[in-house]
């Protein structure tokens, strides 16, 4: 009496997923809501079936549903409509031959061409799915189907003198990789294959891609040094260095990016002579920049100084520090005129007159001493305190 679905419907040469067919209408669902009995049917069809029809049983369980509760289901909504939209973007006689979100053989055929244009058009396709199916199944499939492995393939750059039309294909498959958001063992298999080919591909990119490839290479750099082993840790590409700095120096790079590029120092200068590396690529004198221009993003704020700590464990960071005197002397300023304002020069007047130990007294009055100047002019400075100077 009723559809029940065992293979793949034939719609206008269109192949459809039986479960997006409501079993009532036998068409594609527009508000698919789900029963007690766990069934999904389309809203219209299902409530007319029991209001109009007065019938109280799930027409596919034949089941009494006691409660009549129609819930929204949003999650096979959304497959409908990326699927939809996946239809609409591949040729006709693509969508005949296949599933377009499940079935990956066109798309794996031109990832693996060697033209420049069909693999572009494998890319965009797998954008697409990713963009609007990315937290589904679909991502898992394409990973399993080797779409992810396929992607990040086109990203290694075994010549350095690779023509625009590469290049391209080299920016566009970093920002799909990206948007596939591979699972921590795949970017992990991926990153250590070839000795860390795909890590030195992205180092480079830092410097010489798009600003969306960028952009994604430095996620997908985030996500790698969070997972590789110690050894692609402790000896990264020298392009790394240059790239991350180039990143934070750039005005224009989003908050997000400008994080995943401290993250990525911070799980590298502990390592080898990584700290000698990033100086020598000026992080210290960009890292006390943005501490200067920085406005009230505490997170950011905790993980430069984190990075500035690691720098100065070496000489030539110290060295750096110590070069970069006038900006130095600006963020101390802003860090002085902040502690009068949240009463910290008054603690430090405390502890010179009654609290702590001798050493603790003498710290005191030697910060007080350094900064005595700044802090008088302030409103906040408590000029009840006798200081003993």
């Amino acid at each position: 009496m009723f559809y029940t679905p065992t293979a793949y419907d034939q719609m206008d040469g269109l192949e459809i997923p039986p479960y997006f067919i409501c079993p009532i209408s036998l068409q594609i669902m527009e508000d698919p809501v789900t029963v007690a009995t766990g069934v999904s049917y389309d809203r219209a069809s299902i409530e007319r079936w029991l209001t109009v029809y007065g019938r109280d049983k799930c027409p596919v369980t034949n089941q009494t549903l006691v409660d009549r509760t129609l819930t929204p289901n949003s999650t096979l909504l959304r497959l409908i409509q990326s699927w939809a939209a996946c239809a609409a973007q591949l040729p006709a006689a693509a969508t005949a031959r296949s599933n377009p979100l499940f079935d990956l053989s066109d798309v794996l055929r031109q990832l693996r061409d060697t033209d420049a244009e069909l693999q572009r058009r494998g890319l965009k396709k797998v954008k697409l799915l990713a963009e609007d199916d990315g937290d589904f199944d679909s991502m898992a499939c394409m990973e399993k189907a080797g779409v992810t492995s396929l992607v990040a393939s086109l990203i290694v750059m075994r010549n350095t003198d690779l023509v625009q039309d590469a290049l391209d294909v080299i920016d566009e498959a970093t920002i799909v990789l990206q948007h596939l958001k591979p699972s921590p063992q795949a970017i992990k298999r991926l990153a250590e294959s070839n000795n860390g080919e795909l890590i030195r591909s992205l180092s480079s990119i830092l410097q010489r891609g798009s600003y969306r490839a960028r952009t994604h290479a430095t996620l997908l750099l985030k996500s790698i040094f969070k997972v590789v082993d110690e050894g692609y840790k402790s000896n990264p590409p020298p392009d790394l260095f240059d790239g991350v700095v180039e990143i934070l120096k750039d005005q224009n790079s989003a908050r997000s990016t400008n994080l995943a590029a401290l993250s990525i120092l911070t799980e590298v200068l502990v390592l080898g002579r990584n700290r000698a590396k990033a100086v020598e690529a000026g992080l210290v004198a960009v890292i006390i920049e943005l501490l200067i221009e920085e406005n009230g993003d505490r997170r950011s704020c905790e993980a430069m100084l984190y990075i500035l700590e690691l720098a100065c464990g070496r000489a030539e960071g110290r060295a750096a520090v110590v070069g970069h005197r006038a900006g130095w002397r600006r963020w101390w300023g802003r860090v002085a005129e902040e502690m009068a304002e949240v009463g910290g020069v008054a603690k430090l007047c405390m502890v010179v007159q009654v609290e702590g130990s001798r050493r603790s007294r003498e710290i005191a009055k030697e910060i007080l001493g350094m900064h005595l100047r700044t802090w008088s002019r302030s409103p906040c400075f408590p000029y009840s305190y006798s200081l003993p100077y």
